[in-house]
């Protein structure tokens, strides 16, 4: 037999086939489109996402750092600085906050000292204005227009003084301050920043986790949770100290697995259709390969005819996929991430480029794909010899035929349709499961982003109304402002859907040697830094200088409540008075030491104790 080695006869064999079955051509043709489009997007929705996580972490936090230890001790610092894996660090201490001020009585405003390092790097992406200079004086201090407003001096600009009361480690004080520089951007805003001359006369220290707040930047920016506890560990944490991770940072590699098993899922999606489809193509024509070889065709050639086919599909296939990623990845997402309530200049720094090494792998893994797809229909069409492939029958029938009786003629043809070839029917609809489970954690991905789902994960209402004048240190200075008849006006407001007030009174608990002698304790330890055993005489004698707080709540905010307890208590004692619920605060604590207590609390404003069983 005379081999004919003739390409250009082979490509025209690939092309007329092509043509001829231009419906199985098509479907094909959509497949491989369809798989280049989907991992081509899937990868930048990705990176985008990584992208969009960055900036919603720095918005939010006010600067851009990778983990927060709250308080530092030197050999912390050192630890810190040693370390390989952390580029940058930055220091700031919290030494106060705004008493009052002429124009204000109730301002919530607090007072910051920032190194260098936080101020002039961790900060500047937050900043997007910014006059005059850090303050270096005493009486120098740093704005923004929002916490000005607070005190009611939102008309000041740089240059210009105001008097204020604040309050630091040492009592309250007074003095005049002079604006240095205002500020504007993202993240906590009701802030003075101060100078470090200001901050080591405030009597707090950075060592102590009520005060010193040191940022960390990692050079790893992906790190699981496993690391993570390494390197708190390392750090020999005191009993008041925590470090806190970024949202993002813990699970940015299950991100990753997850974006992986989703191309995963599509390359499987793409193989099983083109797969099909090749089988069933291959299996008709069986006779056709056959006569090829009976006319002098190799099957090598036969084989390269089936290649260029597939060659040629892919070519264009990718292609075309990946256009429709860039048009996607431009013009689309920013307008699905716009529906999601992000606001349009968020949206804007959101950078969707193109990048090679997307393009690459997109080429790579659908023409692996589309090469592990067509092996073995190929393999098929070159094994049958021209004698068997004269008497070829397609093992794809039913086992007995039945007669159509009294049903319906197309409903009883779809079903055997169905069970005809049940290897073929059962790819088709795991095809068809995973394209649809690919579609659903893409938007679920995007949709985890939007506004209100971030905003309902840390808080389950749309508007929050504060007594300022409830965290007053004297009670003379508390007032009564959110009254019923407040929270009745709310209600019936339009749009209003559900009102959930929560009422606060501020209560005194006498000690005892079991429950609060033991919660006071615990208290101390992990967040003053006075010493226990120096009040605690005073607290046994005065336990009015102690306050303690009540907080009521509503039935429906009690089951939701309820519903998230390790242990459950009952609905009827609860509202009925006969047992409370106990925020335990970070104290170590344990269930058993809290579950069944008895503690004796009294209002400040007459002597009557009542008892409450407290339950954690």
């Amino acid at each position: 037999m005379l081999k004919n080695p003739n390409q250009k006869i082979i490509k025209r064999m690939a092309w007329n086939n092509l043509k001829r079955n231009a419906r199985k051509t098509i479907t094909l043709l959509f497949a491989v489109v369809l798989a280049s489009f989907l991992i081509f997007t899937i990868f930048t929705v990705g990176n985008s996402y990584f992208k969009l996580q960055k900036i919603q972490n720095i918005r939010m936090s006010g600067a851009e750092f990778d983990a927060i230890l709250y308080g530092v001790t030197d050999e912390q610092r050192q630890l810190c600085e040693e370390n390989p894996n952390i580029t940058l660090t930055g220091t700031a201490g919290s030494c106060g906050w705004v008493e009052k001020t002429d124009k204000d009585s109730t301002p919530n405003v607090g007072l910051i000292w920032a190194d260098d390092a936080y101020w002039t790097q961790m900060m500047a992406p937050v900043r997007e204005k910014l006059e005059g200079t850090y303050p270096t004086a005493f009486n120098e201090i740093m704005v923004t227009k929002k916490a000005l407003k607070e005190c009611g001096y939102e008309t000041l600009k740089v240059g210009d003084t105001f008097s204020m009361s604040y309050g630091t480690y040492d009592g309250i004080q007074t003095g005049n301050f002079k604006i240095s520089g205002i500020w504007d951007g993202y993240g906590p805003k009701k802030i003075f920043y101060v100078s470090k001359e200001f901050y080591d006369k405030s009597g707090w220290k950075l060592s102590q986790a009520a005060s010193g707040r040191y940022f960390i930047d990692f050079k790893q920016k992906f790190m699981t949770t496993k690391e993570q506890n390494a390197f708190i560990e390392s750090m020999n944490l005191g009993k008041q100290q925590n470090v806190f991770f970024i949202a993002g940072l813990g699970n940015s590699f299950s991100l990753i697995v997850g974006l992986i098993g989703l191309v995963v899922v599509t390359c499987l999606c793409a193989y099983l259709l083109i797969y099909n489809i090749l089988h069933l193509s291959v299996s008709g024509k069986v006779r056709y390969y056959g006569l090829l070889q009976t006319i002098g065709t190799t099957q090598k050639q036969i084989k390269q005819m089936l290649q260029k086919q597939m060659l040629i599909i892919g070519f264009i296939g990718i292609i075309v996929g990946c256009l429709l990623g860039v048009f996607v990845s431009f013009s689309l997402i920013p307008i699905v991430v716009k529906s999601l309530g992000i606001k349009k200049n968020y949206v804007d720094s959101i950078m969707v480029c193109f990048h090679p090494t997307v393009l690459l792998a997109t080429i790579l893994l659908v023409g692996f794909t589309i090469f592990s797809a067509s092996r073995k229909p190929v393999k098929m069409a070159t094994a049958v010899s021209p004698i068997e492939a004269l008497g070829y029958r397609s093992a794809s029938k039913l086992k007995k035929t039945k007669r159509a009786g009294k049903s319906k003629v197309i409903n009883r043809l779809c079903l055997e349709q169905l069970v005809k070839d049940k290897k073929r029917t059962t790819i088709v609809l795991f095809s068809l499961a995973a394209s649809l489970s690919v579609y659903l954690c893409i938007v679920t991905m995007l949709d985890s982003q939007a506004a209100r789902t971030i905003v309902s994960n840390n808080m389950d209402a749309d508007i929050e109304i504060k007594n300022d004048t409830a965290t007053k240190e004297h009670k003379k200075d508390r007032k009564d402002i959110l009254d019923e008849s407040i929270v009745t006006s709310i209600k019936d407001l339009d749009g209003v859907s559900e009102v959930h007030p929560v009422v606060f009174a501020e209560i005194t608990v006498p000690w005892e040697p079991d429950f609060s002698d033991m919660w006071m304790k615990e208290f101390y330890e992990k967040w003053l830094t006075v010493p226990y055993s120096q009040e605690k005489e005073e607290y046994q004698n005065h336990p009015e200088n102690f306050g303690s707080s009540l907080i009521g709540i509503d039935e429906q905010e009690f089951d939701f409540l309820n519903k998230n307890l390790e242990q459950p208590i009952n609905k009827e004692e609860f509202l009925s008075g006969k047992t409370c619920i106990i925020y335990r605060t970070g104290l170590d604590l344990s269930n058993s030491d809290l579950i069944g207590s008895k503690v004796t609390c009294a209002l400040h404003s007459d002597k009557v104790q009542f008892t409450r069983d407290y339950t954690g």
